[in-house]
């Protein structure tokens, strides 16, 4: 081999090896890291996903509910025992079921951002509510079974009181006492009046 032919094997060698090497590079994933990089973490993406015991029922969902993300735990009969979830209007709540699945203790912020806690009885009707005014005072307030308020109790910047209710929900009677006020029991007819002030 002459020495020109061998320069141009040599040229064509070289030409090969690079051509070859640009392949690879342009052929790979720019978003895949190198070697010396730390891998991105996966990606999944799915409209539902669920998480099962060895004998293969669900223990764990995460899916959507009317287009909000909703996770639910269930027990050994498959009942849902705990929900975490956003509502319609995308307020968080955190519900804890029973073994029938009705919501005994709800947690949630309302649509206008108040906390909430309520207890439910077995037929899911509230029976207590622990919240905030819209001056953000505490409030609580207790049901009969039907879901009429029968005992009140609240704080705010003036005074603290509590109010019974009958079984209609009219007032029978108020206590209440203000800042350096003396307090006052109130009692109330029929028509909603009071008759009668003791302070």
């Amino acid at each position: 081999m002459t020495g020109k032919n061998a320069c141009l094997a040599a040229l064509s060698l070289l030409c090969g090896l690079g051509g070859g090497l640009a392949a690879v590079w342009l052929a790979a994933d720019p978003n895949q890291a190198g070697a010396d990089s730390p891998a991105a973490p996966p990606v999944v993406v799915a409209g539902e996903l669920r998480l099962a015991d060895e004998t293969g029922r669900t223990r764990l969902l995460l899916t959507l509910v009317r287009g909000k993300p909703r996770l639910f735990m269930l027990d050994d009969a498959g009942e849902y025992r705990l929900e975490m979830g956003l509502g319609e209007t995308g307020e968080p709540h955190i519900w804890l079921r029973d073994q029938e699945g009705a919501a005994k203790v709800q947690v949630a912020l309302t649509a206008k951002g108040r906390p909430a806690f309520r207890l439910a009885d077995g037929q899911g009707r509230e029976r207590a509510i622990l919240g905030l005014s819209e001056s953000g005072d505490p409030t609580m307030v207790m049901r009969d079974e039907s879901g009429r308020d029968r005992l009140a109790v609240w704080r705010d910047k003036k005074e603290g009181g509590l109010a019974l209710a009958d079984g209609q929900g009219r007032p029978i009677a108020a206590l209440s006492a203000g800042e350096g006020q003396p307090a006052s029991l109130s009692f109330f007819n029929a028509g909603g009046e009071a008759y009668k002030v003791v302070e």
